[in-house]
């Protein structure tokens, strides 16, 4: 469901005589990502009490939620989107896997493989930039790589 999503998101972005032939989600984070979000996190837990939260639990909580969303604003969100004419890599929301504007058609040439991964995702390299890929979208990622030319 969520697949048929992306794919009429594409449609919408690329228009209705493009055709897609399948559509990856995916996103890429700043490499001083985690530094940046641990500041956060310290920072929230360090201004609360000014706020009247002198609860070191609630300080917590309400420090990783803002870590979470400081997190989520310094990654960028991707689809990558096969069509008759080669990849087009369009901007994605933020909240749900869907395809916002188009970014750019990669080259010919682009590489995409495989680096690395974990339980619930894997990277890939499209480029010179490595994405994460969930799961879900693996498979497609897979066909994408497959269908390129050697």
């Amino acid at each position: 469901m969520r697949y048929a999503f992306l794919l009429n998101s594409v449609r919408k972005v690329l228009g209705e005589d493009v055709a897609v032939h399948d559509a990856v989600y995916m996103w890429t984070r700043h490499r001083w990502v985690w530094p940046f979000g641990i500041a956060v996190f310290a920072g929230a837990v360090l201004v609360a009490p000014l706020a009247g939260v002198e609860d070191w639990p609630t300080r917590a909580v309400l420090a990783a939620a803002i870590m979470a969303v400081a997190v989520m604003a310094s990654t960028d969100y991707r689809v990558l989107a096969s069509v008759d004419n080669g990849l087009a890599l369009l901007e994605a929301s933020k909240i749900r896997q869907v395809a916002t504007e188009l970014k750019e058609h990669l080259p010919p040439e682009t590489e995409l493989k495989p680096a690395g991964g974990s339980v619930l995702a894997s990277d890939w390299r499209v480029g010179a930039i490595r994405y994460t890929v969930p799961r879900s979208s693996e498979t497609a990622m897979s066909r994408i790589a497959a269908d390129r030319p050697a």
